[in-house]
């Protein structure tokens, strides 16, 4: 009931990758719970999103947003996670894409990455990269991160923020989907505390689809500094965490 019926046949799987005993079978498609998210995550930001672009996922989990982006544009797709789900987004995308060349960490370690951009189409990289990708000549036009900022210290969360501001291309789009207060490492990460700098012009922000508790935040960079930010940030929804879950976690730490 929420989306196009064509938009469905044009983007719900068509093969169970992984045999993933939670899916529905409707007619030759595939769907779960979580792909529900992506779909609509898609629906709101293709437009956003233009052909031969560099694409940024941080934290993409197997690859089921970027499945839906990788199968309606044409770019360089990079993702960035940890290497136990780097090894998932390999064989997830490479079974539904096996035209489509992966460039990942093997290839990291024998290659200049800046040389190969045009030899492959996705890059599947660990964390680490991103101190090499730094000092590389390589921008983006378009970076998400969808519910694992939430699951890092401030200072990892620090780092990837000076990361994004200084490779986004002016004019590129910042899409940000994490809950408004989690802490599961010990602190309290707040949606409204990210540190983005001034240069951002707020597209969308509203609640996530189906999910209260996480916000939908779409900014786009500027070169003047712009106070659209800030002022969303501070208007955020007050929320607070649980405190005996938070003593919970800090004992179990």
């Amino acid at each position: 009931d929420n989306f196009d019926p064509k938009f469905l046949k044009k983007n719900l799987p068509n093969k169970n990758v992984g045999n993933c005993e939670n899916v529905i079978k409707i007619l030759d498609y595939y769907f779960d719970f979580g792909i529900l998210h992506h779909l609509k995550w898609y629906e709101k930001i293709e437009k956003y999103i233009s052909d031969n672009s560099n694409i940024l996922e941080i934290g993409g989990g197997f690859g089921s947003l970027a499945r839906i982006i990788i199968k309606n544009k044409k770019f360089k797709y990079f993702l960035i996670d940890l290497p136990e789900a780097n090894l998932q987004s390999n064989f997830y995308l490479q079974e539904n894409f096996p035209d489509l060349k992966i460039f990942n960490y093997l290839d990291l370690k024998k290659k200049n990455i800046e040389n190969e951009v045009q030899n492959f189409d996705i890059f599947i990289l660990p964390p680490d990269a991103i101190d090499l990708l730094k000092e590389k000549n390589i921008f983006f036009d378009f970076i998400v991160n969808s519910r694992s900022f939430m699951e890092m210290e401030k200072k990892i969360i620090s780092k990837y923020f000076t990361y994004i501001q200084n490779k986004i291309n002016t004019h590129g789009h910042f899409l940000n989907i994490n809950r408004y207060v989690k802490s599961v490492v010990g602190d309290s990460i707040y949606f409204k505390e990210y540190p983005y700098d001034d240069h951002w012009n707020v597209i969308i922000s509203e609640k996530s689809f189906l999910q209260n508790h996480v916000h939908f935040l779409l900014t786009q960079r500027t070169e003047d500094k712009n106070a659209s930010i800030k002022n969303t940030l501070k208007n955020l929804p007050q929320v607070k965490i649980n405190k005996k879950r938070f003593e919970f976690i800090n004992k179990i730490k």
